[in-house]
């Protein structure tokens, strides 16, 4: 136990050390050579700690959660339900998959010109886009968490006469969790990053806006602070994330014999 604890907090002090080191890299050389356009990072932390706090970047930072939430709910519903009929039912999965491959092969950054066409530059526009990228990552997970499904469990929901949705619900779904999740967490760094690039375009807030417009005043240090943001944004999301996974996955991590993180 203790063994285990010293382990797990010496690998979270090298963690930190080396974005220490980073930091240190980066001041280190911004100050051998001076430009205005690579301020040193203690002047990026500096207009940092005075702008985070403000009711202007804190709407900007709430804004673009509400979209992100909004969008990874819906991208993330789409995948899990297509993918549990896609990976139940052979029919299912050779009727739609042409489709899915098709609109997968799509970077969604390409989708942006064709979604504003269609709905606007509302937040119906930037839920849709962040909702397009998420999907996929979380539909061909659980497709194949499903399709890995020991056959004799298979015979069994067969022998007792489980129909589809309760054999999905009973059977499929936990079995393809494990899978599922992990398609959550990479559909999730997904989803900020499309959260930005929406913000790019005719938004009036969020923190993709709030980058582009410091860039376009030169306001170097306040550009590099919300991109250090973002950093830090994805990071905290991230461990929730990891903190929600080992609760809802411990019976998996117990049966793997592996430590929750």
């Amino acid at each position: 136990m203790t063994a285990a604890f010293l382990n797990r907090v010496g690998r979270r002090l090298l963690g930190a050390v080396v974005f220490g080191a980073a930091l240190g890299i980066w001041e280190a050389w911004a100050r051998s050579e001076p430009s205005f356009l690579f301020p040193p990072v203690t002047a990026v932390l500096e207009r940092a700690w005075q702008v985070w706090p403000t009711t202007d970047f804190l709407t900007s930072v709430a804004a673009s959660l509400e979209r992100l939430a909004a969008g990874y709910a819906l991208g993330a519903g789409i995948g899990i339900a297509a993918g549990l009929l896609m990976g139940s039912l052979r029919a299912a999965r050779r009727t739609l998959e042409p489709l899915v491959e098709f609109l997968r092969a799509v970077p969604p950054v390409a989708i942006v010109p064709a979604v504003i066409v269609v709905l606007g530059l509302g937040n119906g526009m930037r839920i849709a886009v962040i909702a397009f990228a998420v999907c996929f990552p979380v539909l061909v997970n659980t497709v194949e968490g499903v399709r890995a499904v020991a056959p004799e469990t298979r015979d069994t929901a067969a022998m007792l006469h489980l129909g589809l949705a309760e054999t999905i619900f009973r059977i499929y779904l936990p079995a393809a969790l494990p899978s599922i999740v992990a398609g959550l967490r990479v559909a999730l760094s997904i989803g900020v990053i499309m959260v930005v690039i929406s913000e790019f375009v005719g938004a009036s807030d969020g923190i993709g806006h709030y980058i582009l417009f410091q860039q376009s005043q030169f306001n170097v240090p306040e550009m590099y602070g919300g991109i250090l943001f973002l950093g830090l944004l994805g990071y905290v999301l991230n461990r929730l994330f990891l903190l929600v996974e080992d609760h809802l996955l411990s019976w998996h991590f117990r049966a793997a014999g592996e430590p929750t993180r």
